[in-house]
């Protein structure tokens, strides 16, 4: 009974997918466009205050801010097990330093954390790392994170 029912809407879409894109679309693509021709449908207004513009321009940012952190989350990933990059001109203590944000983004509760997070946490702990490296030696080490500090 239920794989009658899946072959009869498999077959149905397959007969009318065919018929509504050569057809029925077409159709319905001159009527619409008689009715801008005939002014029934006023296509300055549409463009200019139905804000079809600014919803299209808003979709196409959303897309690439969201392809964009997807590429920086595959990129942190993939940069874990890597000994460094230098085509990139990246040190070969990015994975290390990505992997302990990654820890201690775990350690606060976040399973899952952001690319974008990762690696702001990462270039935090670098230039914290940085910083206890160049400063001078005190003989107070929690003085030592912050050298501009007296």
């Amino acid at each position: 009974m239920i794989y009658e029912l899946i072959a009869a809407t498999f077959l149905g879409m397959a007969i009318w997918l065919p018929i509504y894109k050569y057809y029925i679309s077409r159709i319905v693509g001159d009527h619409v466009v008689a009715r801008v021709e005939n002014k029934e449908i006023d296509l300055n207004y549409l463009l200019d205050n139905g804000g079809v513009f600014d919803e299209l321009a808003n979709r196409v940012v959303t897309l690439f801010k969201q392809h964009m952190l997807a590429e920086m989350g595959q990129l942190s990933n993939q940069s874990k097990g890597v000994e460094g990059l230098p085509e990139l001109g990246l040190s070969p203590d990015i994975g290390v330093g990505i992997e302990a944000a990654t820890q201690l983004l775990n350690m606060v509760g976040m399973k899952k954390p952001p690319a974008m997070i990762t690696m702001k946490v990462a270039q935090a702990l670098g230039q914290l790392v940085q910083n206890h490296a160049t400063a001078p030696d005190t003989g107070d080490e929690v003085g030592r994170f912050y050298p501009d500090r007296p």
